[in-house]
Order: C-alpha cells, then sequence, then structure tokens
C-alpha cells in the first residue's frame, strides 16, 4: 500500500486528456444492439476517488445482466427503467493518473486493481480509493483484473457458502468459466483432497490443467453414473434436477447454488427460492442463493496466491475496447472458457 500525505486538492497527471474512449448503453437489449463505444468526457475525482487508467478490465455474467436488464425480476437491483451501471465492466486494474482531496492510500503513478460499481470498458476509470488495491511485484495487470466478481463468487462460495474444510472431496458442475476454472483451483488451494471437475469436452485439459482429480465430460458420461458421493457440491450450472443434486452428496454435505437457469422472465427464480427449502427438508445443507459480496480482504489474499505462484488465473482470450458489444454478446452464451480481457 503506498503511502502519502493527505491530498488538500485534486491532483492529476498532465497526460491524462480531456475526452476518453469508453463503452456506454443508455437502455437495455442485446448487447450487438445498445452497447457503443463513445468519446465522452474524462472524469475528474471528487474527494475520496481516484482515477485510474485502465490496463486491462475482465468481463463477467455480471455485465451481460447489467446490459440486457434480464432476468425481469432482477430490474430493481440493475435499474428499473434503464440501467444504473450504463459503463459495463465491474473489474478493472491500472495506473493512478488523479486523485481527489482527501485520498491517502495512493499516489499518481501507483499500479492498482478492484473491483467497481461498473466503469471497467473505458480508458480510465474512477473510484473510491478503498476500491483499489497495490498491484504486487510479478503480477501483470491481466492477472490481477480477473480477481474480482469471478474469483470471488468462486472463494466465498466454497469457502463461506459451503464452509469447505480440508480433506474434503469437492464436485464442481460448470467448472469451464470465469467462476468454474476459479472454482476448480481455489478448491485446491482450500484444502480439498480431491476435485470432481464437469465440463464439456473443449474444456477438459483446460480443467486438468487447473487441477482437478477427475474431469467429467458431460457430453460423454453422466457424473450421476459415477455413484461417488462428495462433501461439497459447487453447482455453477443449475440445470440438474435437485433431487439428483442430493444423491451426490454425501450425508450431510453441502449444495451450493452459484446460478439458476438464465430466461427472460422468472424462470431462475423458483429454483433459487426452492434450494433451501428442499435441502432443510432433506437434511443435506444448502444456502440461500447469494452473490458474492466486494472484499478487500479476499482480493488481497487472491493476489498474494498470484504472486507467490499457487493460483494462476485461466484467461481465454484479449479483446479491444471495440469490441465490447461482441465480448458481451458471447458472454450471454454462457459457454466461456476462463476469463475474457478488454484492454483499451
Amino acid at each position: 500500500m503506498s503511502e502519502s500525505t493527505q491530498s488538500p486538492t485534486t491532483e492529476r497527471s498532465p497526460l491524462v486528456p480531456s475526452t476518453m474512449r469508453s463503452a456506454f448503453h443508455e437502455r437495455y437489449g442485446p448487447p450487438e444492439k445498445v452497447v457503443s463505444v463513445r468519446t465522452v468526457p474524462t472524469p475528474t475525482p471528487g474527494v475520496g476517488e481516484v482515477l485510474v487508467r485502465v490496463r486491462a478490465a475482465s468481463v463477467n455474467a455480471l455485465d451481460w445482466h447489467y446490459v440486457t436488464g434480464l432476468p425481469m425480476f432482477a430490474r430493481p437491483s440493475l435499474g428499473l427503467r434503464r440501467p444504473k451501471r450504463q459503463v459495463p465492466g465491474a473489474d478493472a486494474s491500472g495506473e493512478v493518473v488523479a486523485i481527489g482531496e482527501r485520498v491517502t492510500r495512493h499516489r499518481i503513478g501507483d499500479q492498482v486493481f478492484g473491483e467497481l460499481d461498473g466503469g471497467g470498458f473505458a480508458e480510465y476509470a474512477m473510484a473510491p480509493e478503498d476500491w483499489w488495491q497495490p498491484l504486487p511485484e510479478g503480477v501483470s495487470h491481466e492477472q490481477a483484473t480477473t480477481l474480482g466478481v469471478a474469483a470471488e463468487t468462486a472463494l466465498q462460495g466454497l469457502r463461506d457458502w459451503g464452509n469447505l474444510r480440508e480433506g474434503q472431496r469437492v464436485l464442481i458442475a460448470g467448472a469451464s468459466g470465469g467462476v468454474g476454472s476459479f472454482a476448480v483451483r481455489l478448491a485446491k488451494l482450500l484444502g480439498a483432497t480431491h476435485v470432481t471437475a464437469v465440463c464439456s469436452t473443449r474444456n477438459v485439459e483446460h480443467a486438468q490443467a487447473g487441477g482437478a482429480d477427475r474431469v467429467v465430460d458431460y457430453t460423454r458420461q453422466d457424473v450421476r453414473d459415477l455413484g461417488d458421493r462428495f462433501d461439497v457440491f459447487f453447482d455453477n450450472a443449475g440445470t440438474m434436477p435437485l433431487r439428483d443434486c442430493r444423491t451426490l452428496l454425501v450425508k450431510g454435505g453441502t449444495y451450493v447454488s452459484i446460478t439458476a437457469p438464465k430466461s427472460t422472465w422468472v424462470k431462475p427464480m423458483p429454483r433459487m427460492l426452492a434450494v433451501p427449502v428442499f435441502f432443510a427438508l432433506t437434511g443435506e445443507k444448502a444456502p440461500a442463493f447469494k452473490v458474492a459480496s466486494r472484499s478487500v480482504t479476499d482480493q488481497g489474499w487472491l493476489v498474494e496466491q498470484v504472486a507467490t505462484g499457487r493460483l494462476e488465473p485461466l484467461i481465454e482470450q484479449r479483446w479491444s475496447l471495440e469490441d465490447a458489444p461482441e465480448v458481451l454478446r458471447r458472454q450471454g452464451e454462457f459457454h466461456a472458457r476462463g476469463k475474457s480481457l478488454v484492454i483499451p
């Protein structure tokens, strides 16, 4: 963490231009129809805010939901009539170029990363100073920007919601995307003795490389036919009937629901409501559907694992800022392999 004296006024690098390029959408709809790249004024940080030149931003399913406004029942949090976040990008990493009054944690030139309330798909992004974390030596901006929404979901899902303990056996369904690929890696780091990953044929090798002890290609084999049982079932697919999910757990095991089938209106809702009720009646554990929270502590732990070589994020593709509509469209297909990045 950088140390500095309190800034009495806004400080700004003379190299910061007055305008910047940014992805933007004013209404909900398919990303390829509503998202465009515009030239807009570069923000000026207010009290306690820090402006960062974005070197890399990662793409999350969360961005797709904010752009499309789907499912409809989520509109109270996404924005009832128009999106609350008009610039996609919840994760970003880059260089501090301007600081507002009373900023004490960062100085111009610091390398930082963080999880934002949108804004990462732009040449410059602004957020409160304590949302930006120092970038350790040996960690790239591309690696750091993956350690927000997806990595925190995997970590909190396994450690907190699943109560994963050392020596347990873990099943991870949907093990290929941003959350799933992190879940495979983190389950091993958290002490799981055996991890079974379920994914499609094209992702088998990546799951094996991530540390999975066994990989089930769901196009060729049904994990239910293995006759195996697990202490924690981390379900990042949400397609299997709950009664079948239960049969994959040891007595007293924990089912962690990360996602549910996508639809325009309310299709995810019945499963989200049914999970805690169903498992409460059967004796196994299943926390209510949750969304990962921004955690400075978790981000610090995750970047330390990367810095020490214990964790290597899986990065699939790198896109330009002009490709933002296309990368968001592809994210909505929910067949990602690891993380995709936008490089402004």
